[in-house]
């Protein structure tokens, strides 16, 4: 359990689509406005550990071919959400927070979250026991987790929101290419 726990934890912390939107959203709208993505990246994960435990237990053979076209999509929507970042201009207390569809949206397309939770799953939960309940309360750690370490990256972005403000487009620049870099990344793993 140890090892999972380790596992979901650095994997749903470290720098990636997730949390540089987490962060460059709330540096840009405040905690409050930007909370919104972030439930929606927890409804989205959640339903990518659904369809994970489920392909795990019922499909597992036919996941290398699904993972293709999840990195073709992912990389589509980074490549859009990176565009979108960079066209913002005067950031201001008006400006409108990624919403909770584009945060669910992140999520659905985001090979980084379906590998962890299939890695979790397959190598972690499910050898570990025969419970069909202790699996499915173990497997929500993950959702919960990643929840959380997003947070963590909002939380220091609506930390930051001032500098942010004072210098929007060289962080603008930087997170849209951060953005691109996870795109690209993603496409050629």
């Amino acid at each position: 359990m140890l090892d999972l726990l380790i596992y979901i934890t650095v994997m749903a912390i470290t720098p990636g689509p997730n949390t540089i939107l987490s962060m460059a959203n709330t540096a840009a709208v405040g905690f409050r406005k930007g909370i919104r993505l972030n439930i929606g990246m927890l409804i989205g994960i959640t339903i990518v550990t659904a369809i994970a435990f489920t392909a795990s237990e019922l499909l597992y053979q036919y996941i290398p071919k699904a993972e293709k076209w999840m990195r073709v999509l992912a990389f589509i929507y980074l490549v859009f959400l990176a565009l979108k970042m960079l066209k913002r201009k005067n950031i201001d207390d008006g400006e409108k927070s990624a919403s909770f569809i584009e945060g669910m949206l992140l999520q659905l397309v985001n090979v980084k979250v379906y590998l962890l939770a299939l890695t979790a799953i397959a190598a972690y939960i499910i050898p570990g026991t025969e419970s069909m309940l202790i699996k499915i309360l173990t497997s929500s750690l993950i959702p919960l987790i990643c929840f959380l370490s997003g947070l963590v990256w909002a939380i220091g972005g609506a930390l930051l929101k001032n500098l942010y403000l004072r210098h929007e487009r060289f962080f603008s620049l930087i997170f849209s290419l951060s953005l691109f870099w996870c795109a690209a990344k993603i496409l050629l793993q």
